[in-house]
This record gives C-alpha cells, structure tokens and sequence, in this order.
C-alpha cells in the first residue's frame, strides 16, 4: 500500500509540474493538484483525522509549495508566451 502511495504522490507531483508550465491560456491545469490537496485535507479535516494545533505545519507548506511551483511555471510560460510574439514582431 506504501507503495503505491509512493507512485500516486510521484506521478501527481510530475503532472503539477507539467500542468504548471502550459501555456497561459491553460492556467487552470496547474490548479488541479492544488485543489485535490485541498479536497484531501477538507475529508481528513471532516474526518477528525486532522487537529489544526498539531499538523498546521502539514497543511500550510505542501500547499504553500503547490502554489509557488503554480506561480513559477506561470510566470514562465508568460515569458516564453512574450518572447515568442516578440520574435513574430521582429520577423
């Protein structure tokens, strides 16, 4: 069962980092994992399996982390976005 938590958690963090860096157009994609976190800790929450005094640090930084990476690869894709209509400008 570890383990396949272990390629669940590796293939989720792989598609946050390819869906943080589409293009702007596609902002929503790099928000997806995010909200699955958020879904995760609202059922664990709800299922009293979280105490917010014990485990602040476990719902702050992963998500806090999700959202920087989201942030990154938008700020990243815009660049690229404008350096590729600067290049049309120019030919």
């Amino acid at each position: 069962m570890k383990a396949l938590i272990c390629v669940a958690v590796i293939a989720l963090t792989l598609f946050h980092f390819w869906a943080s860096h589409k293009s702007p157009r596609r902002w929503y994609l790099g928000g997806i994992v995010p909200l699955i976190w958020a879904g995760t800790l609202a059922f664990l929450f709800a299922r009293g399996s979280i105490a917010l005094g014990r485990d602040w640090a476990m719902l702050v930084f992963p998500m806090l982390l999700l959202l920087l990476i989201w942030a990154k690869g938008q700020h990243a894709a815009r660049r690229r976005e404008n350096n590729r209509m600067k290049a049309r400008d120019i030919a």
